[in-house]
C-alpha cells in the first residue's frame, strides 16, 4: 500500500498498472476521489488516517469511462450517496453499460465480448454495476471541491471521452491516461484515435504545469514532464514502423502482424489480442492514409 502526499490536502492512492489504476483524493471541506481504481482497502486506509470513513466521500469525479478507472464509483455512491460527476461524453455510457459496452467496441454478438466482460468482473469488480451520475461538468469548466478547483480539459485519443484534470491552485495536471508508462499510449478501440491522441499530448506538454499526476505510474507525480511526453509521442511512430516492417516482410491481414504482437509484449489473454488487434489497425490506417501501404480486396501491400 502506498499513498503519495501532493498536498495538505490533496493525495494520490498508488493503484498502478492496469487493471487498477491511481487515484486522485481531495480531503478538504468536501472529500473528492477522483478515479477510484486503486483498491477500496487501501482508500479506506487513507480516509481512517484523517478521521473519515468511505461514507463520507462527497463526490466521485471520473476522468472517462474505461473500467480501471470507475471501479468502485457505484460502490461508494451506494455507500456514501456521493454525487457522480462526468464529462458529457462519459455520463451516457456510465449510466447505461449496455452502452458502454459498445462504444468500447463491445458490441452485441462481439466474440471477444462475454471474455472481456469476464475479465471486468473478475479483475474490477463492481465496474459493471448500475449507478448514474448526478454532475456533469464540460470541457474547460471548474469544478470546486472545497477550496480546490478542478478544471476539466478534455483530451480525446485514448477514448473520445478522455479528460485531463486541472488542480488550479496547485498547477498541476491529473493526466489520467496519458500516463507516461513504459507501455506507452494504449488507443485500443475502434473509435480510439491516434491523431487526437498526439494532439492531446501535445496540448498538455504546452500547459505550463508544475507538474502532471500519471493515472498508472507508481510514481505518480512527473514534473519535469515534457522529456516523458516527448518519448511518449515517438512510441507512436515506432510501433507505425513495425507495422510497415511486417507488411514489407509479407504480412497481408491484421492476424499476420499480430502473430509477432508489436505493442503487447506477451498476448496472455484473448481480450489483449483483441486490443492489440484494435491498435494495429489504427496504424494501418494511418500507413494507407499517408500512401505507405495499400489495402485491395482486404489484402496488405507496400505501396
Amino acid at each position: 500500500m502506498k499513498i503519495k502526499r501532493i498536498s495538505d490536502e490533496v493525495h494520490v492512492v498508488i493503484g498502478g498498472f492496469f487493471p487498477l489504476c491511481n487515484t486522485l483524493v481531495i480531503l478538504s471541506d468536501e472529500i473528492a476521489v477522483v478515479d477510484p481504481g486503486c483498491s477500496v482497502e487501501s482508500l479506506r486506509f487513507l480516509l481512517r488516517k484523517e478521521g473519515k470513513e468511505l461514507r463520507d466521500i462527497d463526490v466521485v469525479l471520473l476522468s472517462h469511462i474505461h473500467p480501471d478507472h470507475i471501479t468502485h464509483a457505484a460502490r461508494l455512491n451506494r455507500l456514501s450517496r456521493c454525487r457522480v460527476a462526468a464529462n458529457e461524453i462519459t455520463a451516457p455510457f456510465f449510466d447505461d453499460k449496455e452502452q458502454m459496452k459498445r462504444f468500447l467496441g463491445f458490441t452485441p454478438g462481439h466474440l471477444i465480448r462475454p471474455l472481456w466482460e469476464d475479465l471486468v468482473n473478475e479483475r474490477m469488480y463492481g465496474a459493471l454495476d448500475d449507478c448514474k451520475t448526478t454532475n456533469i461538468v464540460k470541457d474547460g469548466e471548474t469544478f470546486l471541491v472545497g477550496g480546490h478547483s478542478l478544471k476539466m480539459r478534455y483530451t480525446p485519443g485514448h477514448l473520445p471521452d478522455h479528460m485531463c484534470i486541472e488542480l488550479v491552485e496547485e498547477n498541476l495536471l491529473f493526466a489520467s491516461d496519458i500516463d507516461l508508462t513504459e507501455f506507452g499510449p494504449f488507443y485500443g478501440h475502434p473509435n480510439s484515435s491516434i491523431p487526437e491522441f498526439k494532439e492531446s499530448i501535445k496540448k498538455v506538454m504546452d500547459g505550463g504545469y508544475r507538474g502532471i499526476i500519471s493515472g498508472h505510474l507508481k510514481e505518480p507525480l512527473i514534473e519535469d514532464y515534457e522529456p516523458g511526453l516527448r518519448a511518449y509521442l515517438k512510441q507512436f511512430d515506432m510501433r507505425e514502423e513495425f507495422v510497415l516492417l511486417a507488411v514489407r516482410g509479407g504480412a497481408k491481414t491484421i492476424n499476420d502482424i499480430v502473430v509477432n504482437p508489436i505493442i503487447y509484449p506477451s498476448l496472455t489473454n484473448v481480450v489483449y489480442l483483441q486490443f492489440e488487434k484494435w491498435m494495429i489497425e489504427h496504424h494501418v490506417d494511418s500507413l494507407i492514409e499517408r500512401g505507405l501501404i495499400w489495402k485491395h480486396k482486404g489484402v496488405l501491400s507496400v505501396a
